[in-house]
């Protein structure tokens, strides 16, 4: 037999003496483990050495500190990342999403957040479950294969299947089973933060467009008005105009709005814009003719159909509309015909009569004649346009002021070309709607039979004005004759385009429509508009963060309070018990015997149980029932 040599004793001395029983002082003073498996000569033996040279074991010491500053330091850790990830995606929510690697790195940022969260959540409960393990298995007895379970859980989930711990050892499963559970809101938190379609607005002080008819100095570029003395260039600056009639664009202009009814094309300053302009301008409106009005329309409405052409004979007017001229002696003509740029009489004002239904119920064929008078007025307008991905939107209010005469200018006045400008503008809008809708008669040559049709002698027959709801009369007789409030349905498809184009609305709203529509369409040429500085809203299209708030609160406030709950029960365990030993290999291989080495190796001793004592700061593991033989005869 060899002995055992100790790097502290030097070289090593055959051994001699008997062998001696473990537990039995050795010669040099060593005390040997007492409760060894056998006592034969096989059991190796330490070499003597001096006496006093060799330590004695001390018992293992637990720093009274560790346990609940590292119970307190995890959960506060985890509370704060906790905290932190919820606050930097609160952040996050409405900002524009920017480059790729930035969506990545917001992502990892969420993801190592709810790693972090869960890896020291999850600490701080198995420092609380190590305590309560330890005072668990100091208060009452267990097998050996619950504490293989009760040590083990913390790395395997298997260990969840012991019955006898769910048992007898309800709250410290509760404990590891929750830590377990920790592992699980890393998988959702992460993928709270979303991203959704959104636009962004810049407000930005822009120069934009607001229409200058208004402004005297401008007149000229609205009215074709030359000096008195001519239109050479060296009279430019003669002071007396005579006005002519509008400019050809202003004509131009006028035609494309009434043709399309509704405003031109603006400039935008983006595609997604939107701005608020005020301005003054012309506008029409329409009301109900007086008596003398009335009369007057009348009998020039008579005469106009008392003249006839041929064998035609107008037997029947459903719209007769005109400009009047007054004479010097208060005598009125009527102006029915497109004008062209020449020097006459006129006015601002536009009279009309046409035939509409009766409100009576039913299809009552009875309709009765409508005066109406149209007159110019200035105007103050309040716009608001927008542009949406090309589409334009414009929409506003005008306050009436006051009316616009019609310019008379004698030699030796100063012109006011503002008011040039509003009579051009005038004149281009009545050369829209002037012009009547009749019903002849013509008879047929060496023949008494004769034949009726309808005649649109109007510019309205161009424009979107066609559509009214006061044309229907004309155009039911025209459909069918002597039919009468003809349904929608059985309208030749044209008609019904022409209603839905006007909306069936009166002749007085679409008017007074299209003028302003021929106002703002204005600003559709530049030359027609001065710049001045408004805020301009832009947007566009972007990304932007979103985060589902109770997906990203919920979880971290379970993990959280539940572990706060944990770490005051492990608290409360420390100041009731005091500091229990940890569970690393030192700690449990100090706390085990002879007696429960032997039982530990034993295959069949798991059903075994076993209990701690606590002496000292000290954990012993005891073995329960029969002691087990050492070979020792003790």
């Amino acid at each position: 037999m060899q002995a055992v040599t100790s790097p502290a004793d030097g070289p090593s001395q055959p051994c001699t003496g008997p062998a001696r029983r473990l537990g039995e002082a050795s010669p040099g003073g060593v005390l040997l483990p007492s409760n060894s498996v056998s006592n034969t000569v096989d059991t190796p033996t330490i070499a003597r050495s001096p006496r006093g040279s060799r330590k004695r074991w001390k018992p293992r010491e637990y720093h009274k500190w560790e346990s609940p500053l590292l119970m307190g330091l995890f959960f506060v850790i985890g509370l704060g990342v906790s905290m932190a990830h919820c606050g930097f995606y609160a952040s996050l929510e409405g900002t524009i999403v920017g480059s790729p690697a930035e969506q990545e790195n917001n992502l990892r940022v969420g993801t190592a957040a709810a790693f972090l969260s869960q890896i020291t959540l999850g600490a701080s409960v198995w420092q609380t479950y190590k305590q309560w393990s330890w005072r668990s298995v100091k208060r009452g007895p267990f097998t050996m294969a619950t504490l293989n379970d009760i040590f083990g859980v913390e790395t395997s989930v298997l260990s969840f299947l012991n019955l006898d711990m769910l048992k007898n050892f309800k709250v410290g499963y509760v404990m590891a089973l929750f830590a377990w559970t920790l592992i699980l809101p890393p998988f959702f938190t992460p993928g709270t933060l979303f991203v959704y379609s959104s636009t962004n607005k810049v407000v930005d002080n822009q120069q934009v467009p607001y229409l200058n008819i208004a402004n005297s100095t401008k007149g000229h570029l609205y009215a074709f008005s030359p000096s008195e003395k001519g239109d050479r260039f060296n009279y430019k600056n003669v002071l007396t105009r005579v006005f002519n009639g509008p400019r050809t664009v202003l004509t131009l202009l006028s035609t494309a709005t009434a043709s399309k009814g509704e405003i031109l094309p603006l400039r935008a300053p983006s595609n997604h814009s939107a701005y608020t302009v005020g301005f003054f301008g012309p506008a029409v409106q329409c009301a109900p003719a007086n008596a003398s009005v009335r009369s007057i329309i009348s009998d020039l409405l008579a005469r106009k159909m008392a003249e006839t052409a041929g064998d035609l004979t107008e037997i029947q007017n459903a719209y007769y509309a005109f400009v009047p001229s007054f004479g010097p002696q208060g005598n009125v003509t009527a102006i029915s015909d497109i004008r062209y740029q020449t020097p006459s009489p006129s006015s601002n004002e536009a009279w009309m009569v046409f035939e509409r239904y009766s409100n009576s119920p039913g299809e009552s064929c009875q309709h009765d004649k409508y005066f109406q008078v149209c007159s110019l007025w200035n105007a103050t307008y309040e716009l608001s346009l927008g542009w949406e991905n090309g589409f334009q939107n414009v929409t506003g209010t005008r306050e009436m002021l006051h009316r616009v005469a019609y310019p008379v200018d004698k030699s030796g006045d100063v012109s006011n070309m503002a008011q040039h400008a509003y009579s051009a503008f005038f004149w281009a809008l009545a050369d829209q709607i002037i012009g009547s809708f009749g019903w002849f008669q013509e008879t047929m040559p060496n023949s008494s039979e004769t034949r009726s049709f309808g005649e649109i002698d109007c510019s309205i027959q161009h424009n979107s004005l066609l559509g009214s709801s006061d044309l229907a009369v004309f155009f039911d007789y025209n459909e069918d004759k002597g039919a009468c409030q003809i349904s929608y349905e059985n309208l030749s498809p044209q008609r019904q385009q022409d209603i839905d184009l006007a909306k069936n609305r009166t002749l007085g709203e679409l008017i007074e429509d299209l003028s302003f529509n021929m106002t703002v369409s204005l600003m559709h040429n530049d030359l027609f508009t001065n710049q001045t500085d408004r805020g301009v809203t832009v947007w566009e299209d972007v990304n932007r963060y979103g985060y589902n708030q109770l997906g990203l609160w919920i979880p971290y406030a379970l993990a959280c309070s539940l572990t706060l709950v944990t770490v005051i029960i492990g608290v409360a365990t420390l100041m009731r018990h005091g500091v229990m030993p940890d569970t690393k290999f030192q700690d449990i291989l100090s706390a085990a015997d002879m007696h429960v080495i032997t039982i530990a190796r034993d295959p069949d001793a798991k059903g075994r149980s076993l209990t701690v004592d606590f002496e000292g700061g000290t954990a012993t593991f005891r073995p329960l029932g029969p002691s087990v033989d050492d070979g020792s005869g003790t």
